[in-house]
């Protein structure tokens, strides 16, 4: 007798806690990235098809930055940078901009951008001191758009603000890039909100981590990697052993 085979998909939504314990600063990014990206669109796509049915982990860490960024309370080097005036840009800041405002998918989020991509070609041609020498104020306002816009998802791109910025292209100001960070704090607040829906619904099963996702075998001894790699031999002197930090990450989660 035959018997039928469930499969249950599982999309982890992860980010590691960015935010620095002492100064309340986020050292990256990623959570304000990849929510303006990733973690909307994909429980919006799945309205669009009722019958199926989809389970999301909510990693602890990510619901408390999202819900930070959504607040405005989060601030990130990239961001501060963004929202910075092109022209009043520190000679760090310039730098910065340039070795890092090209932390995307080159095929998938710089090239089908003309403007975007144009920049990028002149960095990896010429290298960073080139830029420093030669770009204008006008061209660091472009690159500090683009990278964000860049990250924005096309299922938002049809928004009218959002739409207009795309199709600007360049002599991006700060007026702009403060149009698109508002832009990036509405879908954000929106993730949470829309997952409470779509579980309300039954159409979504949201499961949850331990507080910032450690792996516990391995939060309570690094030694237990062992049991699944015999052959592997951690050095003894940077052996990792805090079993009692598992409860509060439990705890924290709910």
């Amino acid at each position: 007798m035959s018997y039928p085979l469930y499969v249950a998909f599982i999309w982890h939504q992860h980010q590691p806690l960015y935010k620095s314990r002492g100064a309340g600063k986020y050292h990256l990014p990623w959570v304000r990235l990849h929510g303006t990206k990733d973690y909307l669109d994909s429980i919006l796509l799945l309205k669009q098809y009722p019958r199926l049915h989809q389970t999301v982990n909510l990693v602890p860490s990510l619901v408390l930055q999202l819900e930070e960024y959504a607040a405005g309370t989060a601030m990130d080097p990239y961001l501060e940078v963004a929202l910075t005036p092109e022209r009043k840009l520190t000679p760090e800041q310039r730098r910065f901009a340039i070795e890092h405002f090209f932390d995307a998918n080159q095929h998938t989020m710089i090239d089908p951008h003309p403007r975007y991509a144009e920049l990028y070609r002149q960095r990896q041609k010429h290298g960073v001191e080139w830029c420093l020498a030669h770009w204008t104020p006008e061209d660091y306002g472009d690159l500090l758009a683009w990278h964000n816009l860049a990250w924005i998802d096309p299922l938002f791109w049809d928004d009218p603000d959002i739409a207009r910025l795309l199709n600007k292209g360049r002599g991006y100001n700060l007026g702009d890039r403060q149009t698109i960070y508002a832009k990036q704090c509405s879908i954000l607040k929106r993730i949470i909100p829309e997952h409470h829906v779509m579980q309300q619904a039954g159409q979504l099963e949201v499961i949850t981590s331990p507080y910032t996702h450690p792996i516990l075998p391995l939060l309570a001894d690094t030694h237990a990697g062992r049991v699944a790699l015999p052959e592997t031999a951690p050095d003894p002197n940077s052996r990792f052993q805090w079993e009692s930090d598992i409860p509060r990450h439990l705890h924290r989660a709910v």
